[in-house]
């Protein structure tokens, strides 16, 4: 017998910022995400990982464009059982702005 093994993914803050240019408030995104915990999502999509010196604009973007480690620490201090993850763009991410998995926080 097969076990589905499907999961579910919100991208509400990654994919929506393309409408607002990510520029959600804080406690949309708390709520949001207590939301998601709640309902047994399995993953939230909390935006991007890219790097600002290596987009133009990026001084106009919200911050779930260029998520911070710290900042991201301080939104969501406490994990529950939904994970975090973050969209990584190639070309647009320097890779000494991507802590290693044992020290981010997207884990």
């Amino acid at each position: 017998m097969k076990v589905n093994q499907c999961k579910i993914v919100d991208c509400t803050i990654r994919d929506g910022g393309l409408v607002n240019n990510w520029d959600f408030s804080v406690d949309f995104v708390q709520k949001l995400y207590a939301g998601l915990n709640e309902a047994g999502v399995d993953y939230m999509e909390i935006g991007y990982k890219n790097s600002p010196k290596l987009l133009k604009g990026a001084d106009e973007a919200g911050p779930w464009r260029f998520l911070d480690d710290d900042f991201l620490r301080k939104v969501i201090p406490e994990k529950g059982n939904t994970k975090l993850s973050a969209l990584v763009d190639i070309g647009r991410v320097d890779e000494n702005d991507v802590l290693p998995a044992a020290r981010a926080c997207l884990i």
